[in-house]
């Protein structure tokens, strides 16, 4: 008897530790195999690195985007010397949160491909709402010095590259190389002409190659300020969509615009019925 009780209350031990491995056998097949849940603002998080590359937890929705805004003033911005093959479609997607649309001059041989191969990015930049104006051909000439034939010869090889890409896209707007241009030009000209009014000079703040995260980070923020220290009410301003430091800027300048009120619209909504050939404009017509 002895034996047989001892017998059973080590059965019952045994018992005992198979129903406990059963049970956390159970749990561990009810976990996700240590992957987090992602949280309700996990949609939200955008971490833009000084170099150039956003980082995203999920592909950018309709549900996630910044257009919440109720936009008391509005603002154009331009790039200028596009498009470039990589930077042009990231400042889009930029633009794209913000429900945003910039007006590009775009660069003739950086169009067709003699150059190197943007037509692909102007494509993406229109189907994203965005607005396409000449800049040059070539890049070489300013329009005041050069002669006649140059000078025409510059924007219609452009109209006709960006043609080309979009097919018939009507092209309203043209930029001179430099903002040089003569009067006579401008009056006879069959485009609108664009100037600017608020200039980011981001062309002087270019990364280099030995430059440190604390470098790049304030020449990023010298081009915000720039912008954001003369910035008004129906200002154009000047940026290049061809600099790395560009992008990272307007990362960081679409958010500061974005909360002090400003939408940002291409060059033909800000001047709306204003807008007409054989004039120039720098800003939009303010009371």
């Amino acid at each position: 008897m002895k034996i047989s009780i001892r017998m059973n209350k080590k059965s019952r031990f045994v018992f005992c530790i198979c129903i406990m491995l059963c049970f956390a056998m159970l749990l561990v097949g009810c976990d996700d195999g240590g992957k987090r849940r992602p949280s309700s603002n996990d949609n939200d998080r955008f971490v833009p690195i000084i170099g150039g590359n956003v980082q995203s937890n999920t592909s950018e929705t309709s549900d996630n985007k910044k257009t919440d805004g109720n936009y008391s003033k509005r603002v154009a911005i331009t790039y200028d010397d596009g498009p470039h093959v990589t930077r042009t479609a990231k400042i889009v997607a930029e633009l794209d949160k913000y429900g945003y649309h910039a007006t590009f001059f775009v660069v003739g041989n950086r169009v067709d491909g003699r150059e190197y191969a943007g037509g692909d990015a102007m494509q993406y930049a229109v189907s994203h709402g965005n607005e396409i104006g000449i800049h040059a051909y070539t890049h070489d000439y300013y329009y005041d010095t050069c002669n006649d034939s140059v000078y025409k010869s510059e924007l219609s090889q452009t109209a006709a590259a960006i043609r080309a890409q979009v097919s018939g896209y009507n092209v309203r707007l043209m930029r001179p190389v430099g903002g040089r241009i003569t009067e006579t030009q401008v009056k006879n000209s069959q485009y609108s002409v664009i100037m600017w009014d608020v200039d980011s000079e981001d062309w002087r703040y270019k990364y280099s190659s030995d430059d440190s995260y604390g470098d790049k980070k304030e020449k990023v923020e010298k081009i915000v300020d720039n912008v954001m220290e003369s910035v008004q009410d129906g200002s154009i301003i000047l940026m290049h969509d061809i600099y790395e430091s560009t992008y990272d800027a307007t990362v960081v300048l679409l958010e500061r615009l974005h909360e002090e009120g400003y939408e940002v619209v291409t060059v033909s909504e800000l001047l709306g019925r204003d807008l007409c050939a054989g004039k120039s404009f720098s800003h939009a017509t303010r009371t």
